[in-house]
């Protein structure tokens, strides 16, 4: 009887045992496993076909370990298995991720813009930081992003290269697929990240258009349609999306922007309400902290129209609210008088003082008028510190956002940039569950004081 291999319980180097074939490709095979040494599961990826595979699977296994990020699947392990004929297999152990592929969620139509940002930006940020660790993806596309519960993760790094490798491949096996290849892959050009922000401007083009600029399945048919140029975006897109994604589709590599670039851009296009429950977009951060500017005594809209109009019966109760759900200000209770029993409540007359907002909760006895830069950048830490303390933050967060904090320079002139990227994080592990609202509303009320000090 003809075995069958790879197969259901076959056990790889005597550690890793095959589950169940998750999909097959025309270079390799993906199974579920159990690592049994570490008991846990795991992803294989075993290469089919002939020599050149394998060696492709090891080049893989290299340069993804060089990585090390949270939007990318990581690479636990590289080994060899023996075949029943004798022959060798060398085999990737991966991450074991669960969730849904771009291309499974634009099964069911094109993405409202707003949840295509969002994961763009998870994108770029990825390849930013793969980029920085000397590595071209090559191969961006809907197949390879997945979007998981923890957030979006780049997949497959099956054909990448070491930025500036020479385009040796005379077969085309690693050109990856027409519809997302850049131009220049063609003139064999040797790899660099503009490739890469070709990918993304193919993907957000198909994430918001439903279909790639170039719908098409050969080499002969994308020379055809590059003739005639690519499809129209759909109306009603921002215009700066536009422009990005028409920056990153540009014929020429050198005016393409840069990964870290075009993460910025998307990172200030995300919507603040939540677009589709896919990617979670975060609702507006709760305006119950009436939040002071600096020296100008600005406060936050919501709060003061409550103050005017909910009258007084209705800031007590969003008072004891707040109290209870972030701790309230620190000092002594202060007693607030109650409407008459069976009086209407009833908005505050003109002769009558307007209640005060409560005043945003601090850590430190900071002046807002006098405050400064390293101050404004002391008081998020200690609002991130504090958060953890009180499991309002998980911990990885916390360490996460210390880490973003301590790469802001406080001598240079415009921070702005470090704290949209912060701001930015926090909608989206709000979106995550992994902070509280009430949290979530502190730090961005200090990062726009932030913003405020470093622009003035």
């Amino acid at each position: 009887m003809h075995d069958v291999w790879p197969a259901s319980g076959v056990l790889l180097a005597s550690r890793y045992r095959l589950v169940t074939l998750l999909e097959t490709g025309g270079m390799a095979q993906v199974w579920r496993a159990v690592d049994e040494l570490l008991d846990r599961p795991v992803a294989v990826k075993l290469p089919a076909g002939d020599t050149r595979a394998a060696h492709l699977a090891w080049r893989e296994a290299r340069l993804a370990a060089r990585l090390s990020h949270p939007g990318i699947a990581a690479v636990h392990d590289y080994r060899e298995a023996v075949r029943p004929d004798g022959s060798v297999a060398p085999f990737v152990v991966m991450e074991l991720l669960s969730g849904e592929t771009v291309a499974a969620r634009l099964v069911e139509g094109p993405m409202p813009w707003g949840e295509a940002v969002s994961i763009g930006t998870a994108v770029a940020a990825a390849l930013a930081a793969a980029h920085a660790a000397g590595v071209v993806h090559r191969d961006i596309k809907p197949g390879n992003v997945m979007l998981c519960p923890d957030g979006v993760k780049l997949l497959d790094f099956g054909i990448s290269a070491a930025a500036g490798e020479p385009d040796d491949d005379d077969t085309g096996a690693t050109f990856g697929t027409p519809a997302y290849a850049a131009p220049e892959r063609l003139d064999g050009k040797p790899a660099e990240p503009a490739t890469d922000l070709y990918g993304l401007g193919v993907l957000l083009f198909e994430m918001v258009a439903g279909e790639p600029p170039y719908c098409v399945d050969t080499w002969e048919e994308l020379a055809a349609a590059q003739a005639t140029g690519p499809s129209r975006l759909p109306d009603g897109l921002p215009a700066g999306l536009r422009d990005l994604i028409y920056r990153c589709l540009d014929d020429d590599p050198y005016r393409r922007p840069s990964a870290a670039d075009a993460r910025k851009a998307l990172a200030r296009l995300i919507p603040s309400t939540p677009a589709r429950s896919t990617i979670p977009l975060p609702e507006p951060p709760p305006t119950g902290l009436a939040r002071v500017i600096p020296a100008t005594g600005r406060r936050n809209r919501t709060a003061g129209r409550l103050g005017a109009v909910a009258g007084l019966a209705l800031v007590v109760a969003a008072f004891v609210l707040l109290i209870n759900t972030v701790g309230g200000p620190d000092g002594g209770d202060e007693e607030t008088a109650q409407p008459p029993v069976g009086t209407p409540s009833a908005a505050p007359s003109a002769t009558t003082a307007a209640p005060q907002p409560p005043p945003a909760i601090t850590t430190e006895a900071t002046p807002t008028a006098t405050l400064t830069v390293d101050a404004a950048l002391g008081r998020v830490r200690a609002a991130v510190e504090r958060g953890e303390e009180r499991g309002e933050i998980r911990p990885d967060v916390a360490l996460d956002l210390m880490n973003l904090l301590r790469q802001i320079d406080v001598s240079d002139v415009d921070v702005s940039d470090q704290v949209d990227q912060l701001s930015s994080k926090v909608r989206q592990r709000l979106g995550e569950g992994a902070l509280t609202e009430a949290q979530a509303s502190v730090l961005q009320s200090r990062l726009e004081d932030l913003r405020d000090v470093s622009g003035a």
